[in-house]
């Protein structure tokens, strides 16, 4: 049990750690133009989600009360203004984690494929029927997952002072999987198959997950950054760990 408890907790780490990998290989390998186009996409739709939900929040609370508050008015505007921007920095990381696989990563394609060709010294083709099929299964996990978060987020209240930890958790797993999708989208012939390497590196998702939340903390450099060197980390990982393995070792499906 103690054996087990301290190999998750080892490769918790290692996903946590290989985001400061992935930035490091993209800079020492100097790839740097391959997220000149997604971080514009991904800085877009940080800000547009960022404002939209802080009008659309405010606007609300402006509309609560009806009857003037005199010389109190400032402070309830003040509370609005506060709590506006909370809620509307937490609902847009939640657009932000369901879009960016589709809306993001899908750009990300030839940074993976010149990762592949760095480490492995060949990249993984797939074709167009596949990729089509994996972009309506990603638009509907991302659509599942929007909707799963709001619920952990309204059950997290009952946690009380826990609730941040929670949250931090919740978001961490998706944002993380949501690096691992993709390059796992090429290791994977069948949705079934996708779901079991998928379980079988959650450790490292949870990992990555909780180094890219702490990345997005960064102004600006977080949302132009994180979305790719996610999806870097997630490659070098999963080539560190051969997903051939990780099946073979799953009940859930035969080995190749």
């Amino acid at each position: 049990m103690l054996g087990r408890i301290w190999s998750v907790s080892q490769r918790f780490q290692r996903g946590f750690f290989a985001f400061g990998r992935g930035l490091r290989f993209i800079a020492r390998h100097r790839l740097w133009a391959y997220l000149l186009l997604p971080a514009i996409v991904s800085f877009l739709l940080g800000t547009a989600l960022i404002i939209s939900a802080f009008v659309a929040v405010q606007t609300l609370g402006e509309q609560w009360v009806v009857v003037p508050l005199g010389p109190w008015q400032w402070l309830y505007d003040a509370v609005v203004d506060v709590v506006a921007v909370a809620i509307a920095l937490f609902l847009a990381l939640i657009g932000y984690q369901t879009l960016i696989p589709l809306v993001v990563i899908p750009f990300l394609g030839p940074l993976l494929n010149r990762v592949e060709k760095i480490t492995t010294g060949h990249t993984i083709e797939v074709g167009w029927r596949r990729d089509l099929f994996n972009t309506i299964v990603g638009g509907w996990f991302a659509l599942r997952d929007a909707l799963v978060q709001l619920v952990c987020l309204l059950l997290s209240f009952l946690c009380g002072p826990l609730q941040p930890i929670v949250m931090v958790l919740v978001n961490s797993y998706f944002f993380g999987r949501g690096s691992f999708d993709y390059p796992l989208e090429k290791h994977s012939r069948t949705l079934k198959e996708r779901q079991v390497l998928t379980r079988a590196y959650t450790p490292e998702i949870y990992g990555l997950g909780l180094a890219q939340c702490l990345g997005l903390l960064v102004p600006l450099a977080g949302m132009v950054l994180v979305p790719a060197v996610g999806v870097v980390a997630a490659a070098l990982l999963i080539q560190e760990r051969d997903p051939n393995t990780a099946l073979s070792v799953s009940p859930a499906l035969p080995q190749r």
